[in-house]
């Protein structure tokens, strides 16, 4: 009974072993499909004292086919999934061109902030450019966009200043969302860039306040006051239009079809006629909204200016006198040797006390005759207010011109805005450039990335045979014993 168990027994193994041996050839079997051993090929060759380069070497010259399968086949992966992650991507380079760049600025000495190309009202503007107030929202659209330096690769050393630097170059990278169907991602990508352009030279290029035309609260104002109101604002467009001109006499906007040069007449027209006449009837009229208050203004200010003309006339006065009493002999024309800009020696007329005192006298005097005009321009407003019999009619034309004036020096502030702002693009246009990615260097890279990867891959794979040819070789030295 003993002997057939042990009998048994030893069936049992002897078939588990045929299993094993079974399964371990079956395993190698499956291995060899992929695996070409080195005596099959080099049926000479003699590994045994190898070093590991050297069977590396036969390992792979062996299996070169099947590796280089496995490579294309990797290389054909990568390149798929690589077009599939930049599919919809764009690239451009913003590179800023104006000289307070290099300090963090904006033109207007501002601190420049590349991230307001991502704001909320930087992607609010994109969105009404391109119609899709319907297809993504402003938060949305600013996750599509990545912003690098472009330099980064810089090497800077904190204890050298001379490393330091402020980047004025930067790669944006949108990624185009599936749910915007109705623009290209070309198209979207040019949105974004003229968006940033155009909202960089509102904001931080030139401020114009003074072509914001606005009259103001003026209820309470007084008719003539109006009219000099109306003066003053014309003349602040005319001074900065005048400045234009000097600055470029030729330039003419595409958009508004005008030139500095006419937007200066198209003002001093509005001052010469409408202007003029809403004064002059307001004034022949002696029309007032309140005649006691006003009347007690104009008295009030001719007291002051009477005692400012007074003081004016008491300093020309004694320098008039200073002149008359100064000792003629030192009157005579003074020369002093000096020396001009070519290094030549040369007798130059030099200024003496009668000099100064002559031009601090003509300073008087004429300060003192704008003070006094001052005075008989306002009591020739007391006489005509306190003596005006104006009628409800007058008073509403009037008003009906001073809505006149105010609606044309609105319609001329608006061109001259819109003329100045185009002038401005003109003259700054390459403040802000953005240059797309070229096509070729970006293949180029492609390629050159997939061809890494790849050669990374054969290196891999080729220590994974090495690996795998100890193991087939550890495996049948078990089968064989």
């Amino acid at each position: 009974m003993k002997s057939e168990l042990n009998q048994s027994i030893k069936g049992l193994a002897i078939r588990g072993d045929i299993l094993m041996r079974k399964g371990r050839k079956s395993e190698r079997k499956g291995l060899r499909r992929f695996f070409t051993r080195i005596e099959e090929k080099y049926r000479d060759a003699n590994l045994q004292d190898a070093n590991i380069v050297k069977r590396l070497f036969f390992i792979v010259s062996s299996n070169i086919k099947n590796i280089l399968v496995f490579v294309c086949i990797f290389a054909a992966l990568w390149t798929l999934v690589s077009y599939i992650g930049n599919f919809g991507k764009r690239t451009v380079t913003l590179s800023l061109n104006y000289e307070e760049a290099s300090k963090g600025q904006n033109p207007n000495l501002t601190r420049y902030n590349v991230y307001e190309l991502k704001s909320e009202e930087m992607m609010e503007k994109v969105i009404e450019y391109g119609g899709l107030q319907d297809e993504i929202e402003p938060l949305e659209l600013a996750d599509c966009i990545d912003i690098d330096e472009a330099n980064m690769g810089k090497a800077i050393d904190p204890l050298d200043e001379s490393t330091y630097y402020i980047s004025t170059s930067y790669t944006v990278t949108y990624k185009h969302p599936a749910r915007i169907s109705s623009v290209s991602v070309d198209d979207m990508t040019e949105l974004i860039c003229k968006a940033y352009n155009d909202r960089f030279h509102e904001e931080y290029v030139g401020t114009k306040s003074v072509l914001k035309y606005d009259l103001g609260d003026i209820d309470g104002m007084e008719y003539i006051e109006i009219a000099k109101q109306f003066t003053k604002k014309s003349d602040q467009m005319l001074q900065y239009i005048q400045q234009r001109i000097k600055e470029n006499a030729t330039y003419r906007s595409d958009v508004t079809g005008q030139s500095f040069q006419t937007i200066n007449k198209m003002i001093q027209n509005v001052q010469a006629y409408s202007i003029k006449k809403y004064y002059s009837f307001v004034l022949e009229s002696g029309l007032s909204r309140n005649r006691e208050h006003y009347l007690r203004t104009l008295n009030y200010k001719n007291d002051m200016f009477d005692i400012k003309y007074r003081k004016y006339m008491i300093d020309y006065n004694v320098r008039k006198q200073g002149v008359e009493n100064y000792d003629s002999a030192m009157i005579g024309t003074v020369m002093v040797p000096s020396v001009n800009e070519k290094s030549e020696y040369y007798m130059s007329r030099t200024n003496i006390g009668t000099d100064y005192l002559t031009r601090d006298a003509d300073y008087s005097l004429s300060e003192g005759n704008v003070v006094q005009r001052d005075i008989i321009e306002n009591n020739d407003i007391i006489a005509k207010v306190s003596a005006s019999s104006a009628s409800q009619a007058d008073y509403e034309k009037a008003e009906q011109l001073i809505e006149s004036v105010d609606t044309e020096l609105k319609n001329v502030a608006a061109v001259a805005d819109t003329t100045d702002k185009e002038y401005i693009k003109h003259t700054t246009k390459d403040y802000l450039t953005f240059k797309a990615t070229d096509d070729n260097s970006g293949i180029m890279f492609f390629l050159l990335t997939v061809i890494g990867s790849a050669a990374v891959f054969f290196v891999l794979l080729s220590v994974l045979y090495y690996f795998v040819d100890g193991y087939i070789r550890r495996r049948e030295d078990g089968l064989n014993e």
